[in-house]
């Protein structure tokens, strides 16, 4: 009985890491302020305002304040093609430019989990 339990406890812990795992995959795919249980409950959206000097986080402007998150080396940065043709991709620092949209999830450690970028 108690071998049993264990199994399932373990079965239970590998579904949820698996489960968070693809949604982290299928990020890419969600539209900015559209990512079930995040967009505008555990994510803000705002305008990329600046770029730290030393490359490691931005500034967004967000409903008129501005909310500084730093990049760590798990932060995702995922880009949003509006146009025709465009698919959307995995970026890289140099994509997080000054006045485009983005919506970013800061995790409940305080990291910053992903940055959706509004590419042109």
């Amino acid at each position: 009985m108690r071998n049993t339990l264990k199994i399932l406890i373990l079965l239970a812990g590998i579904a949820v890491a698996a489960s968070a795992a693809a949604h982290q995959e299928t990020e890419l795919y969600i539209p900015i302020g559209k990512s079930p249980g995040i967009s505008h409950v555990k994510s803000q959206i705002g305008r990329i305002q600046s770029l730290s000097a030393s490359g490691d986080g931005v500034t967004l402007l967000v409903q008129d304040r501005a909310v500084y998150v730093a990049f760590d080396t798990t932060t995702k940065i995922y880009l949003q093609y509006a146009a025709p043709g465009q698919r959307n991709r995995l970026g890289t620092y140099a994509d997080c430019q000054a006045d485009r949209t983005a919506e970013i999830h800061v995790g409940d450690d305080g990291k910053l989990r992903w940055i959706k970028v509004e590419m042109p």
